[in-house]
């Protein structure tokens, strides 16, 4: 199998590092000129540029009926995500959003663990680091993160938004937000301002908590009247088993269609985190039924 990684910065470097680990799969060199890369015919194509260019760089692969999987966020404005979404509806082609922490073993386990102890009455989520990006805001950087994986734990999308933010709306270097997803909330907060790493996520149910932390050894922890218990999960690492899954479409070219539908609901909440800053907190009601 030969697979085209466009977009070679620090992310793209270890999506080809892990395809490198991988002994059928051949990275083709061009990851610049794509009609060039289009030419070479490869099997898959995996995209990693800014992500403003996420829909230009994608269409055209996906016009071609090349699987494509596009780093997150799938887009950076409501209209690019629908353009993505037709032409993959046109064409029948596989579009798979990469969302690295939904193939956490810890967060694997955490989604199974969440069905044993009740239901989540709110999630409470972080993610920071010091690592501000020229192309985005913190909003589009870790956003896709949090929201993904509420979608996975709440299986909802995303009702309404309220953002307060640090920075102008041109750069957005933290923010506290909502969102309803039918009922729980979901609280946010994102940084670019932290000088160390932080990403976790504590959910609170009726008689537990379950907390998750990613920078942690023991990254998994349910805690109640009985005390704190530390179920175990898998070692594997998260970026291995994204690719694999993303190899697997390639080879079969089955999607659930449903998955693109809740990578455009991200993109609509996101925008609607953005319109809410820019009235300091307002709450925005986000419309999942507009085409």
């Amino acid at each position: 199998m030969r697979v085209a990684v466009i977009g070679r910065g620090r992310w793209g470097a270890n999506i080809v590092n892990t395809l490198a680990t991988m002994g059928d799969v051949e990275v083709i060199e061009e990851s610049k000129d794509l009609d060039l890369a289009r030419q070479q015919q490869p099997d898959g194509v995996l995209i990693a540029t800014p992500a403003a260019t996420h829909a230009d760089v994608a269409i055209p692969f996906i016009d071609a009926g090349v699987p494509t999987f596009i780093e997150k966020p799938m887009a950076t404005t409501v209209a690019d995500a629908i353009r993505i979404r037709g032409a993959a509806s046109r064409s029948g082609t596989p579009v798979v959003v990469g969302h690295v922490h939904l193939h956490n073993p810890a967060f694997q386990a955490l989604k199974k663990l969440l069905t044993e102890v009740g239901a989540a009455q709110a999630v409470y989520w972080e993610g920071m680091n010091h690592r501000p990006r020229a192309d985005t805001s913190v909003l589009w950087d870790w956003l896709p993160h949090g929201l993904s994986m509420a979608q996975e734990l709440l299986d909802a999308n995303p009702a309404s938004a309220q953002t307060w933010c640090v920075g102008g709306a041109s750069g957005y270097k933290a923010a506290i937000a909502k969102f309803g997803f039918n009922g729980v909330p979901f609280i946010a907060n994102v940084s670019w301002l932290s000088t160390q790493k932080r990403h976790g996520m504590t959910i609170a149910c009726s008689d537990n908590l379950i907390n998750f932390d990613d920078t942690a050894q023991q990254k998994l922890s349910l805690s109640n009247s009985q005390g704190i218990s530390y179920p175990t999960y898998g070692e594997e690492l998260p970026l291995t088993r994204e690719i694999q899954a993303f190899i697997g479409v390639v080879r079969t070219r089955r999607l659930d269609p449903s998955q693109l539908e809740r990578n455009v609901a991200i993109v609509r909440a996101i925008a609607a985190a953005e319109e809410s800053a820019r009235t300091a907190g307002g709450l925005v009601t986000i419309d999942h039924c507009r085409p």
